[in-house]
Formats: C-alpha cells, structure tokens, sequence
C-alpha cells in the first residue's frame, strides 16, 4: 500500500484531531476537536467562538494539526501531521457555536517505521 493509499484510508475513519495554535501572549495551546468533515485538503469542525482556539484562528490562521493512532492491541501505530490555515466559516448559533476550516498546506505520516514523510493530500 502506498503511503497516499494508507493515509487516506486512516483519515477515512478519524473522527477527532487535534489542533493547535499560538495565544496572544505567544503560549502555544492544543485541543481536541470534532472532525465534522474532511475532504481532500480541508477539515471543518464546530467550536463555541469564545473558546482559547477560535479566539486564536480570529488573530493568527496558522494552526498545526495531529491526528494519531498508538499502537495497540488491535491498531498499528500511524500519525498526520500538517501546517494548515484556519478560518470561521459560519456566523455562530444561538448556542455561540460556529463552523471552522483549516485548508492544510504541508502534511506528514509517521509510522511503525518511525520514517516521517511528506505526502501531499487531495
């Protein structure tokens, strides 16, 4: 299997990643996030606008994203990595939730073989 054939079958069943993005006192800060969609080069997920992360994407786009697996039982150990710009997509709901898309830029894979690698997504 190649490596763009094993990344996208890994991103295929991902449901959370993380992000992680720099605050205003420089303080770099990584969350957890819901993936609510995924296609080729971009991967949206809905935050409450008032969160450490979303008041980050409105000063400064440049987020990182990380997305892994362990090795376990029943897993074989797999990682992306990628630089990505982010932006709100959608006017918040009534609960203060917005939609948010980060376009990737550079990505990576690391596994088993501890050889990190560039891929190119899309």
């Amino acid at each position: 299997m190649t490596d763009q054939e094993q990344l996208n079958t890994f991103l295929a069943v991902q449901n959370y990643m993380t992000i992680a993005v720099t605050l205003d006192d420089g303080t770099p800060w990584a969350t957890p996030v819901r993936i609510r969609a995924w296609e080729g080069t971009v991967f949206e997920w809905d935050s409450h606008v008032e969160t450490e992360h979303s008041r980050a994407i409105a000063d400064r786009s440049n987020i990182a994203i990380s997305i892994y697996t362990p090795e376990g039982e029943n897993t074989i150990q797999f990682g992306f990595y990628a630089h990505a710009t982010a932006e709100q997509i959608t006017e918040p709901n009534e609960h203060g939730i917005a939609r948010y898309r980060a376009t990737v830029s550079k990505s990576f894979i690391n596994d088993a073989s501890f050889k990190k690698r560039e891929v190119h997504l899309g």
